[in-house]
């Protein structure tokens, strides 16, 4: 059975333009060239949030269908998503409002949550 976690702090998402510099820690961070996309536990002006941070994995590169089989059970519940993908692990953002929606959801789909 595919475990998930909650253990992160609320995170932010920050919308950066080319050069604008980050001062906080961060979670992840995606540079597409023209804009960053900053992941972090500090809010700030313009950032959106809060999510719940659910983490998936140790997982290898050949599975197939997990990230699908949890996000299609996330949008039966109508929970949006954000999702990071690392080489081991999936990071699925979700408002922090919607987590008991969204841990019902998993469990319902044979997801078991971590202890």
């Amino acid at each position: 059975m595919i475990q998930f976690w909650m253990d992160q702090p609320p995170l932010f998402v920050h919308r950066l333009s080319r050069g604008e510099i980050f001062e906080g820690p961060r979670f992840a961070t995606v540079d597409e060239g023209d804009e960053a996309t900053v992941i972090s536990s500090k809010a700030g002006e313009g950032a959106v949030g809060p999510y719940v941070c659910i983490t998936m994995g140790p997982f290898d590169l050949g599975l197939i269908g997990i990230l699908a089989r949890a996000s299609a059970a996330l949008m039966e519940e109508k929970v949006p998503i954000f999702v990071i993908s690392t080489y081991r692990h999936d990071h699925i953002l979700i408002p922090l409002e919607m987590t008991r929606n969204a841990v019902k959801a998993l469990t319902d789909a044979g997801f078991s949550k971590r202890k």
